[in-house]
């Protein structure tokens, strides 16, 4: 009855960007995000999108290798991107092609 997890996107003609994807802690490490990207990966195909991008904190290690596993390479950074304490962002992307 309550919510465990989701994710976001949103499309701009063949592309889309990964706006979040969240896991509540109690069920973390349990393939959760794994699934939730598989599906943000099923419903990308589906609509023809060609590159999926996505912004990540620098220090979410779970997060960047479950990206990189998953097929996604870093692009580059935005120094300072997040408001709460400048942390840098990576920037990463996938061609569709790639999806698993």
């Amino acid at each position: 009855d309550r919510v465990i997890g989701y994710g976001g996107l949103y499309k701009v003609l063949d592309e889309a960007d990964i706006t979040n994807i969240a896991v509540h802690p109690d069920f973390r490490r349990q393939g959760l995000a794994d699934k939730i990207l598989t599906e943000i990966f099923n419903h990308c195909k589906s609509n023809g999108i060609k590159k999926i991008h996505l912004e990540v904190r620098e220090s979410n290690m779970p997060a960047i290798r479950l990206y990189e596993k998953r097929g996604f390479v870093r692009l580059g950074e935005r120094k300072n991107y997040y408001s709460d304490n400048h942390e840098t962002a990576l920037l990463m992307i996938k061609q569709t092609k790639e999806v698993e």
